[in-house]
């Protein structure tokens, strides 16, 4: 990285750290399209040491590395030391989504690579897996389990953004303490929804009859009003339990980006923003376009955002110098991360996909991963559990700006910084601004159709990045300020981070109670250890619970759904009572059964899997529960 960037020895090692982890997203994926996992793993850092090591020859002032290697110690033991941290709180929380991340896990890792759905492996999977490569690397190579690799990943983005957030605002300020400050505040940031304790009961019971709740809110209270005072009702919390208040349904803090791609979105945009260089080089354009290709594994979103950004930023510096410079950049930083969209994986790959089927049919894609814009009128801001607030209703425009909370004042501060870099503006870091900008307006009049709280990631990411480049002007104006202010800006930091810390601390409680998660016990954990990735490659297995077959054993359970929870009408009624001959006509080869599912079969069901041709692969017995494999080729 010295080769190219005049970065200090402090902030080298970590920075590297994190290009190298783009690119081994990056690299993997691409060779794994005609190679198998861990040889595509292989190829990918082979590459990266390989341009290391010439870098590394080709550095003039190599030695220098080796006087000052010290200097590196201090942020790598502290970034080690917070990935012990998250790794143990992550362990302890088994939440958003894991009965369907897990199975991707294990799938990649089994050799479905590029991977499909899980569910019907005849479709390609339109997901955000870049995080899933790596835990799947980790559970090939190192022998641990789906649940531990993907807790280990999501920690290593979160240990990696409080440090990268640590570096770049210590550049912005020049100041230790500034620049912890702006790293916890990136971390703990979040919605000040919990305001709402200190309204009046009158106006909340009015909102009551004004917003829709959705998503997870349904689940934990029947009215904002309950809300208040329940607890969030979700699987996989283990011993605690948060107060729903304290839950972002417009901006989470990032100690709650416990989802399928953890930090890598703060991640990323950190990353960006010290890869920046002062004079852009070939070495630059090559390793900024690569972890921009990354985004399309990662956060489909924040590669659009960036994309779009950066554009308006080339069109503005041509329409201001009045020729092509910017867009010959543009073209240069794009051209390698687009084609990796288009044609590597993930969602814009099956989206574009989709788009180049539809010439000549009429037929509407439709299934996993599809997605569909709609224009949206008058303007509404999006939530994740209030549904979309009406702008031009008093009581949820009071609503909406309570959630925005300091964001309100924050916000203003970054436009007047792109103002006052009017004439000299960079496609990176302006691009992020504008896009940011953009995306939170387009939000207010564009959703996504079938999705409640779909565009809210956008939504979500462009706050992040607000606020990441407001703290460091929130610096500059603490400067020479009188006390007032200054108080001021620390009561609007704090009342941004409360949320994030109340959580954060109950998050720790967690660290005495590990489980593996909310479908997986001692039995599942028996099998795993003993026969994933052991049965045939085309072995097609029959669960209850085909989330945990999948994780289990790594082996396909069918095209049994359309999309995430969208069960297809012939597995409902084939997994209520099947009896072996049923499950062989769908092309299952084997069985894997419970003692809660096998409690529900009719007498004649319990005697039809009794059949001769029925082969007990094995049978495990623990506390009034028990697991069995079947073998049912035997039967066809």
């Amino acid at each position: 990285m010295r080769s190219w960037y005049n970065f200090s020895t402090r902030e080298s090692a970590i920075i590297g750290v994190g290009v190298g982890f783009c690119l081994v997203i990056v690299l993997t994926n691409l060779a794994a399209h005609g190679l198998k996992l861990q040889v595509a793993y292989s190829l990918a850092g082979g590459v990266i040491f390989a341009a290391g090591i010439i870098s590394y020859r080709f550095y003039a002032d190599r030695l220098r590395i080796w006087g000052e290697w010290k200097e590196a110690i201090p942020p790598v033991l502290v970034f080690l030391c917070l990935f012990w941290l998250f790794l143990k709180i992550n362990q302890g929380l088994a939440i958003f989504d894991e009965n369907y991340n897990l199975p991707i896990v294990s799938r990649i890792a089994a050799g479905d690579m590029p991977p499909h759905f899980p569910f019907d492996p005849a479709q390609p999977l339109a997901y955000h897996y870049g995080l899933h490569i790596l835990a799947g690397i980790t559970v090939k190579l190192g022998g641990f389990s789906p649940w531990f690799a993907f807790d280990a990943w999501r920690a290593f983005t979160h240990a990696l953004l409080w440090v990268l957030a640590f570096f770049w605002f210590e550049r912005q300020t020049g100041r230790f303490w500034a620049a912890t400050i702006g790293a916890a505040v990136i971390y703990f940031g979040g919605t000040t929804q919990w305001l709402l304790l200190f309204a009046p009961q009158g106006w909340v019971e009015k909102l009551n009859s004004l917003i829709t709740l959705t998503n997870t809110a349904l689940d934990s209270g029947k009215s904002l009003s309950d809300l208040l005072v329940n607890h969030w009702n979700i699987e996989g919390l283990g011993v605690i339990s948060f107060p729903f208040i304290f839950i972002g349904s417009l901006f989470k803090p990032q100690n709650l980006a416990l989802t399928s791609n953890g930090a890598c979105v703060g991640l990323t945009v950190l990353l960006l923003l010290l890869l920046v260089p002062r004079q852009w080089r070939w070495g630059h354009l090559l390793i900024v376009s690569l972890v921009l290709g990354s985004l399309a594994l990662t956060a489909e979103y924040l590669f659009g955002l960036v994309a779009l950004g950066s554009g308006l930023v080339a069109l503005l510096a041509a329409a201001q110098q009045k020729n092509f410079s910017a867009f010959r950049l543009l073209a240069r930083l794009w051209i390698l991360p687009s084609a990796l969209a288009l044609f590597g994986g993930g969602v814009i790959s099956v989206m574009f996909q989709r788009w180049l089927e539809s010439f000549g049919t009429q037929v509407t894609q439709t299934g996993q991963g599809s997605l569909g814009f709609e224009w949206l009128w008058p303007p509404s801001l999006p939530t994740l559990y209030f549904g979309r607030l009406s702008l031009i209703q008093i009581d949820t425009l009071l609503f909406s700006l309570l959630l925005l909370g300091p964001l309100l004042f924050l916000i203003p501060l970054v436009a007047l910084q792109f103002r006052s870099r009017w004439k000299s503006l960079c496609l990176i870091q302006d691009g992020l601004r504008l896009g940011a900008g953009v995306c939170l307006v387009a939000t207010l009049v564009i959703g996504l159709k079938d999705s409640v709280g779909g565009i809210t990631r956008l939504l979500d990411t462009a706050l992040l990045i607000l606020l990441i480049f407001s703290f460091p002007i929130v610096c500059v104006l603490w400067e020479r300020r009188p006390r007032w202010i200054q108080a001021l800006i620390a009561l609007n930091l704090i009342l941004l981070s409360v949320g994030g810390m109340a959580t954060f601390s109950l998050e720790l409680l967690a660290v005495s109670r590990p489980q593996f998660t909310t479908f997986i016990d001692d039995l599942d954990v028996r099998f795993y250890t003993t026969y994933w990735d052991r049965l045939p490659p085309d072995a097609q297995i029959f669960d209850p619970n085909p989330v945990r077959a999948s994780v289990v054993f790594g082996r396909s359970v069918g095209s049994i759904a359309s999309d995430y929870g969208q069960w297809l009408p012939h597995w409902e009624v084939l997994s209520q009572n099947p009896t072996p001959k049923q499950l062989v006509d769908e092309g299952y080869t084997h069985a894997y059964l419970d003692k809660q599912f096998w409690s529900k079969f009719t007498q004649t069901t319990k005697t039809a899997w009794q059949a001769e041709c029925l082969k007990l692969v094995d049978g495990q017995d623990f506390d009034l529960d028990f697991r069995r494999l079947y073998d049912l080729r035997a039967c066809r």
